[in-house]
């Protein structure tokens, strides 16, 4: 378990509009990096998946949060020994289709509970020390 960068959620949408999605575009390639090397997954390409945002003009990027919003919200909250009760992938499809941003702070919000749920040599601390 490779922990990840833990991002400031309204630099994210601060970055994303100031430099007119190119951070944002910066944040898919970091974001499916660190759930790739988390996870330990060879199947992930986080080339491959900017490029596809890049060529479908982000369309692409809702099949993005449906696909890692599973990942993240249901398999590395189980690995990160969290609960994974909760399941934000289809409000993360809809919102990618309004506010895109405001998607990638909600995914960034819950990456950073996983974050913080780790300690620094990739063991999940138990939840008596996340509260």
């Amino acid at each position: 378990m490779t922990k990840g960068t833990v991002r400031s959620v309204p630099m994210l949408v601060l970055l994303s509009i100031v430099t007119c999605g190119i951070y944002y575009l910066y944040w898919i390639y970091k974001t499916t990096d660190e759930i790739k090397n988390f996870m330990g997954r060879e199947d992930i390409n986080p080339t491959l998946e900017l490029i596809l945002v890049l060529v479908t003009c982000n369309i692409y990027s809702l099949y993005w949060y449906y696909k890692y919003g599973k990942i993240v919200y249901l398999e590395m909250t189980a690995k990160a020994g969290m609960d994974n009760s909760e399941d934000s992938t289809v409000l993360l499809v809809i919102l990618g289709l309004l506010v895109y941003v405001v998607a990638g702070a909600i995914m960034q919000d819950k990456l950073n509970a996983i974050w913080n749920s780790i300690d620094d040599s990739g063991n999940a601390t138990s939840n008596a020390e996340n509260n």
